[in-house]
């Protein structure tokens, strides 16, 4: 039985409710020399599974990798040079986006499945329940 527009409308809300985004500039914290640590504030804390594929992206440009990210609650910390700043924005937000993504497709796979077994389970005992109605 196909999933309701109403049901389908109310996951995609919620897959963006769910959506982890960048919600500041970044922002240094500690310099040595020419380099900064800097934050970058996300609007909510990612969940371990989001974590494991922020950190393992498709693509890449050197030096900008998020396994040199610390990712602690809801900010991710990272180590570069002033004018490498605007890369390392770019590709963190290349690598949210592809982390939502993906978390997203595994989260609707892994769910769709239960959901339709609700709806067969409720129409079932629906029609079994009108059969018996009348006894």
């Amino acid at each position: 039985m196909p999933e309701s527009n109403d049901s389908v409308g109310a996951r995609e809300f919620e897959d963006q409710m769910n959506e982890i985004k960048r919600i500041g500039p970044p922002v240094p914290i500690v310099v040595r020399g020419a380099e900064y640590d800097l934050s970058v504030e996300l609007n909510a804390m990612p969940s371990p599974a989001w974590r494991r594929t922020f950190h393992a992206p498709d693509e890449w440009k050197e030096p900008c990798h998020p396994s040199r990210i610390t990712v602690k609650n809801h900010v991710l910390i990272f180590t570069s040079e002033e004018g490498l700043v605007p890369l390392w924005i770019e590709q963190i937000d290349k690598w949210i986006a592809a982390a939502n993504q993906k978390h997203s497709d595994v989260t609707r796979s892994a769910v769709t499945p239960e959901v339709a077994d609700g709806d067969d389970r409720r129409r079932k005992l629906q029609e079994v329940a009108d059969r018996l109605k009348n006894l």
